[in-house]
């Protein structure tokens, strides 16, 4: 697997040519349902040439192209450039891939365990891994607390446990609260005294979500708290870690245009 994925990311100069027979499995051709089964996930596909159809594939969260003969028996893992020097693939990556891409860590993150904080009916929806003994997570909260208070923002904390043992106990009561959203609140306003305190059914209840959580957080690459995943004026997704400046906490809670 560790050689493939490495073969994989080699450019056009030194293109990796696949030799296969080919039956189709499903909608895809053998010679890339050979690729699928080591564990890679197609993105997207698209004409590229007469005589070739284009793949996009995801490798450890990155976009690889990979393209197909028009009889189906060779495959060309890299970069496809055209006689201008333009870089086609890099196009075809960004017209499809991040588009896709950002749409399923949208539907990831709106299918996570998480607590509301605002209004419903707020026009900008913020997600942030949240970890109940970040001071960070607390800080923007804090910063973003004039725009939830007007009905313009929507926080969504994502409860995770990853920063203290005490961390992921904490996370499961708040999530596991017969209340969660007056759990989390409790939280935050017991923060600088320890925050809220665990209570074992609670916790109980509350710990597979959190650990849903943490493992969409790794999955995501999110490496701290908190991770905050936002929407700008044209519907491109966004991704900031830890307590944003001034001028990127305006441009996430109004909706605009991320420079």
């Amino acid at each position: 697997m560790k050689h493939l994925l490495k073969r994989l990311s080699i450019t056009l100069s030194s293109a990796l040519l696949l030799s296969s027979n080919i039956t189709l499995a499903g909608e895809y051709p053998q010679i890339i349902q050979h690729i699928l089964d080591r564990g890679l996930s197609v993105v997207a596909d698209f004409d590229a040439t007469p005589d070739m159809r284009g793949y996009i594939l995801e490798s450890q969260g990155k976009p690889i192209t990979v393209y197909v003969s028009k009889d189906q028996q060779h495959a060309f893992v890299g970069t496809h450039i055209d006689q201008d020097g333009n870089n086609l693939s890099a196009e075809k990556i960004d017209a499809l891939y991040y588009p896709a891409r950002a749409s399923q860590t949208w539907a990831e993150l709106a299918s996570s365990h998480w607590v509301a904080d605002g209004d419903n009916n707020a026009a900008t929806i913020i997600y942030a891994f949240y970890d109940p003994n970040c001071p960070y997570c607390q800080a923007f909260r804090e910063a973003a607390s004039p725009w939830i208070q007007s009905g313009q923002v929507q926080l969504r904390h994502i409860l995770v446990g990853v920063l203290s043992p005490s961390s992921l106990p904490k996370a499961a009561t708040i999530l596991g609260a017969a209340n969660p959203n007056t759990a989390y609140m409790q939280n935050v306003t017991q923060h600088k005294r320890g925050g809220i305190a665990v209570q074992e059914s609670a916790r109980i209840r509350g710990e597979p979500q959190v650990r849903a959580n943490n493992q969409l957080m790794q999955k995501l690459g999110v490496p701290a708290t908190p991770g905050i995943y936002y929407k700008d004026a044209k519907g491109r997704l966004h991704r900031h870690l830890g307590m944003p400046p001034a001028h990127t906490l305006n441009l996430m809670m109004e909706g605009g245009i991320q420079p």
